[in-house]
């Protein structure tokens, strides 16, 4: 009783700052039970929270009443089916293109090269879009354009996140009938591993002679790499001298454009010390 007593004089008190602060506190309840990997009950809720039970319990209540919160048992709670139907309507709102646009213009602006932006679509790697750099020209990769997915720097990244057996059907199927491929399947075995080392995609010469590209991931809501991101120029003006320094940029892109599409970074949250 003195808990509820608590809750409802904080709510007198902070006057038109209490629905606010009500409405943030059902945010938090709601991104804890998205992330949970289990039901939790109401006090585990308060207590991660720091939340007064009472004032938890009326949240609760509140977010079931509109199917954002289920009871699968008594005293237990976990997302609902409202919370799903919001996620899957901005999933489907969000454009990756879009989305990335702002960063691939970052990139552009730092190194004045041309930027992809590719996504896989069945066994290829598509372009949704590319800012034109200096010799320009040199790409013959348009918008709407296609590349073999183990061909070419954002193609082969998009190809070593792909899950395993989906990798194995690729080199076991596309891979195979594509008369005269380059690399050879042990090749292209040992530049997956590196991508996945390295984080990181580098292709020379073997879209177009002269011409190096380096391609990082952007990840969607769920860690998924959905897109590759890449700097293509002439070899001479991408040396491998100056690797770290292109990785680099298309790393801080890739990361903006990622939280633009609600991925959340483990590590980047993760408490110093």
């Amino acid at each position: 009783m003195a808990g509820h007593e608590e809750a409802e004089h904080e709510d007198r008190t902070s006057g038109g700052a209490g629905p606010v602060r009500v409405l943030v506190k059902a945010m938090a309840v709601l991104e804890l039970l998205a992330e949970a990997t289990d039901e939790l009950t109401l006090g585990d809720i308060a207590s991660r929270l720091d939340l007064n039970k009472s004032t938890c319990h009326r949240i609760l209540t509140t977010l079931a009443a509109g199917d954002f919160v289920e009871r699968p048992s008594a005293g237990s709670y976990r997302l609902g089916v409202g919370a799903f139907r919001i996620g899957s309507a901005m999933a489907r709102r969000l454009s990756v293109r879009d989305r990335a646009l702002p960063a691939m213009r970052d990139v552009f602006r730092r190194t004045g090269e041309t930027v992809f932006l590719t996504v896989r679509r069945g066994d290829e790697a598509v372009c949704l879009e590319r800012l034109d750099g200096r010799y320009a020209a040199t790409h013959t990769l348009r918008v709407g354009g296609t590349l073999p997915l183990h061909l070419g720097a954002g193609p082969r990244l998009l190809l070593a996140h792909l899950p395993a057996e989906q990798l194995e059907a690729y080199l076991a199927g596309p891979f195979q009938r594509r008369f005269g491929s380059r690399p050879t399947e042990a090749q292209l075995r040992e530049q997956i591993a590196r991508i996945r080392q390295d984080g990181y995609s580098v292709s020379r010469d073997d879209v177009e002679e002269g011409v190096t590209a380096v391609s990082v991931g952007i990840r969607d809501h769920e860690g998924e790499v959905i897109a590759a991101l890449s700097l293509s120029g002439l070899s001479s003006h991408l040396p491998d001298a100056e690797r770290a320094s292109q990785v680099g940029h298309l790393r801080e892109a890739a990361a903006e454009a990622s939280r633009a599409m609600g991925y959340r970074d483990p590590a980047a949250e993760r408490p110093a010390g």
